[in-house]
């Protein structure tokens, strides 16, 4: 009966069709969210791999047609594409902000950041970008940005803490309650030891009971590079970790 239910329930789905479009000024590592309107926004990457920049665009069409781009950073070259796992992360907030995230670019003796910008209230330009990553820097794999429909931004990434060893990582995230006009300071949410791989990146997302939802892999014991779901059930609340997937693989 089963079986049966769910072919009669996929009948009554109305079929999409999957169509390929070309990120606008042939951009790569393009990352996009969809608004309740149906608008979607797209941000990529285009430039030097090494220095470059970050684009925005909206399109209400499905991504036939795209508005005209906006830059995100307002730091030129401010933006890698080297790892596909250090592109740039967008989510929409309350009212549809835009928040990105992306890890920034060495200058000089100045340590990779972890950058975030919104969209500003005109519309039309982004915000100058901040370094949230007060105290841990050292990132290597990406961070990630979510959002929420009460105001709550959450930007995670992870960096060591005390230590230059792959076990001494940690996963840090930094909470905003105001759209991000402010951040607190970041605080470590994965557990002391349990450590990070450190060419992976994270994945975030709010939760519909006001909480969020961050997976990464763990890196320990040589070659333990567990999936890893760290869940805060309420906005600033302490986060739990679940086992999602144990995985061995020599490094």
């Amino acid at each position: 009966m089963i079986p049966m239910l769910l072919t009669l329930a996929l009948a009554q789905v109305p079929q999409s069709k999957v169509e390929l479009h070309r990120t606008p000024a042939d951009g790569i590592q393009p990352r996009a969210a969809v608004d309740e309107a149906g608008v979607l926004h797209l941000v990529y990457f285009r430039g030097d791999a090494a220095a470059g920049e970050l684009e925005y665009v909206r399109s209400s069409d499905g991504g036939r047609t795209f508005t005209e781009p906006i830059r995100v950073n307002s730091e030129a070259k401010s933006a890698t594409a080297i790892g596909n796992v250090r592109g740039a992360q967008i989510a929409l907030g309350r009212g549809g902000r835009v928040h990105v995230a992306w890890n920034g670019t060495p200058r000089g003796k100045k340590e990779t950041g972890m950058l975030y910008t919104r969209l500003h209230d005109s519309g039309t330009r982004f915000e100058p970008e901040r370094d949230l990553a007060g105290k841990h820097h050292g990132l290597d794999g990406g961070g990630a940005v979510a959002a929420d429909g009460a105001g709550n931004v959450w930007v995670a990434w992870h960096a060591p803490d005390g230590g230059k060893g792959e076990v001494d990582r940690r996963v840090f995230v930094a909470r905003s309650k105001d759209d991000g006009a402010t951040f607190e300071r970041e605080s470590a949410a994965s557990e002391k030891g349990r450590g990070v791989c450190p060419c992976c990146g994270l994945g975030a997302a709010a939760t519909e009971k006001g909480g969020v939802a961050i997976l990464y892999r763990t890196a320990f014991d040589g070659d333990r590079r567990d999936t890893t779901l760290l869940l805060a059930g309420e906005p600033g609340g302490s986060f739990r970790a679940e086992l999602v997937d144990e995985w061995r693989v020599p490094t």
